[in-house]
C-alpha cells in the first residue's frame, strides 16, 4: 500500500478551502495542545500550522476533512454463454482473482449469495494526478456481482476501467480452464449503422422499465461521427478548408424530445448516444418520479452500454415533486439497473 505525504505549501492551501470550518482549525490545533484564538486570520493559523512537523497520522485527519468523496459510478453488466461451464467454476476463478488483486496490495474477497450466486468485492484506491495532494487518492469500493440468468452467466457491476479489468480476467481464467471459447453478450448497437434505428433504441428504451411510466426526458447527447475521407479527397490540395464538423451536442430542459432543435439535429445525421430521463414508479398509490441515465460510453460504435438509476423525486401532498433528489438506497439501484439492462435487451432485439 502507497504512502502520500503533502508538502507545506499543500497544507497551507487546503487549510484555507471552505471545506475546513473554524471548528476544525480548533480540533486541529487542540490535537498539538494549542489553543487559539477566534480573532486570529484564517491564513495566519494555517500558515503556523503548515509549518509544524506531520506524521502520516496528521495526513489521514486532514485528508478526511477535504478528501475527493468517492462518486456513484454508472453500472453495466455483461452475459457469459457457454455448455460447458457453470456458477461453480466461475467461484473457484473469482478466489484465484481475489488472490492476485490482494498481491497488488488492494483489498478483494469473495461474498456468497443464495441460488449459487455470489459477489466479489473488492476495495482500492485511484490515483488523480491532476488533483491537489489531499485530493488525489480516491478510496472505492467495487462489487461485481455474478448470478445464473437462464442458460448464461451474468456479471455486473460499476462501469470503470478497473472492474473491466477484473471481469475480462474471471472470464478468461474461468475459459482457459474449461478449454473452450466463452460467448460475451453485451448491449450494443455496433451492428446497427442507421442513425434513425441508433435514436430509436434510446425512445423506446426509456419507455420499457418495467413498474415505471415514462414522464420526460431532461437531458439529450446526440453524436455524428466525421466521415472518414476517401483515397479521392485524400489526393487533394491539403490546404484546402472543407469546412466544420461538429460532433458532439447536447440539450438540456424540458420535453427535449419535442424540441425543434433536436428534431434539426437528427435530420442533420446526429443520433443519440446517451439520456437522461424522468418515470413514475407505478408501484405504489402515491409515486415518486424517479430520474435514469443510461449511455454508450463508445458513441461513434455505440459499444460500452451503462445505466444509472440517479434517484428519485418524493411526490408532496399537492401531487407535485420535491426540488430536490434523494439517492436510492444501497442496492435499489443494483435492482432498478438491472430493469434499464433488460429493457435495453429487449429493444435491441426488436431493432
Amino acid at each position: 500500500m502507497a504512502i502520500y505525504s503533502a508538502g507545506d505549501k499543500a497544507i497551507f492551501d487546503a487549510l484555507n478551502l471552505p471545506a475546513v470550518t473554524n471548528q476544525h482549525l480548533r480540533e486541529l490545533f487542540i490535537s498539538r495542545g494549542i489553543i487559539i484564538s477566534k480573532s486570529t486570520p484564517r491564513r495566519a493559523l494555517a500558515d503556523y500550522y503548515s509549518r509544524l512537523a506531520h506524521d502520516y497520522q496528521d495526513y489521514q485527519t486532514l485528508a478526511k476533512l477535504f478528501g475527493s468523496p468517492a462518486r456513484r459510478e454508472r453500472l453495466s453488466s455483461m452475459r457469459v454463454t457457454s455448455s460447458s461451464v457453470d456458477i461453480s467454476q466461475f467461484e473457484a476463478a473469482a478466489h484465484s482473482l481475489c488472490k492476485s488483486i490482494r498481491a497488488g496490495g488492494d483489498l478483494a474477497t469473495v461474498r456468497a449469495r443464495a441460488n449459487g450466486s455470489f459477489d466479489i468485492v473488492v476495495k482500492y484506491q485511484v490515483t488523480q494526478f491532476n488533483q491537489t495532494e489531499f485530493r488525489q487518492v480516491v478510496a472505492k469500493e467495487a462489487t461485481i456481482t455474478v448470478e445464473p440468468s437462464g442458460a448464461a452467466i451474468a456479471i455486473s457491476g460499476p462501469h470503470n476501467e478497473h472492474v473491466d479489468e477484473w471481469t475480462r480476467t474471471l472470464i478468461a481464467d474461468v475459459g482457459k480452464e474449461a478449454d473452450d471459447t466463452l460467448d460475451i453478450d453485451e448491449v450494443s448497437l455496433e451492428h446497427i449503422l442507421d442513425s434513425n434505428k441508433r435514436s430509436k433504441f434510446f425512445m423506446e428504451l426509456i419507455k420499457s422499465v418495467r413498474g415505471f411510466k415514462f414522464y420526460d426526458v431532461t437531458d439529450a447527447f446526440v453524436y455524428k461521427p466525421k466521415l472518414k475521407s476517401t483515397d479521392e479527397e485524400d489526393d487533394q490540395d491539403p490546404t484546402i478548408d472543407i469546412g466544420v464538423h461538429i460532433t458532439k451536442a447536447s440539450l438540456k430542459g424540458e420535453g427535449v424530445l419535442q424540441s425543434d432543435e433536436l428534431r434539426i439535429l437528427f435530420s442533420k445525421g446526429f443520433y443519440l448516444w446517451k439520456i437522461v430521463w424522468q418515470a413514475v414508479n407505478e408501484s405504489t398509490s402515491e409515486p415518486d418520479l424517479y430520474e435514469f441515465e443510461a449511455q454508450f460510453s463508445e458513441p461513434e460504435s455505440c459499444t460500452r452500454f451503462s445505466y444509472l438509476p440517479r434517484g428519485f423525486y418524493k411526490v408532496q401532498e399537492d401531487t407535485s415533486f420535491n426540488k430536490s433528489r434523494t439517492g436510492v438506497a444501497e442496492g435499489a439501484d443494483t435492482s432498478l439497473g438491472r430493469r434499464i439492462e433488460d429493457a435495453a435487451r429487449s429493444v435491441v432485439k426488436k431493432l
